[in-house]
């Protein structure tokens, strides 16, 4: 079931790990880096990751065998930067 914009949206932003992960990928992080900065387990930052690319507030490229992760939203940064005050 596809889901509308606004849902979305509340999804992304309900989650307080969500938005410090969108505030992480300011610049372009690994997942081995998101790992170490979240402090949470693979599955979930997996999770995160699927929800954010859904919203189109991040997107990702390949370098070697590591995958990079970063925000193409930046409205969406400044809002997760002015929830969390970071």
């Amino acid at each position: 079931m596809a889901h509308s914009s606004q849902e979305i949206l509340f999804k992304v932003f309900g989650n307080e790990e969500r938005v410090k992960m969108i505030c992480c990928l300011e610049k372009k992080q690994s997942v081995t880096k998101l790992l170490e900065k979240c402090r949470l387990s693979q599955s979930a930052v997996s999770q995160h990751l699927s929800v954010l690319k859904e919203a189109k507030i991040i997107d990702c490229e390949r370098l070697g065998k590591q995958q990079f992760y970063f925000v193409v939203n930046k409205k969406a940064l400044k809002i997760a930067k002015d929830l969390l005050r970071c």
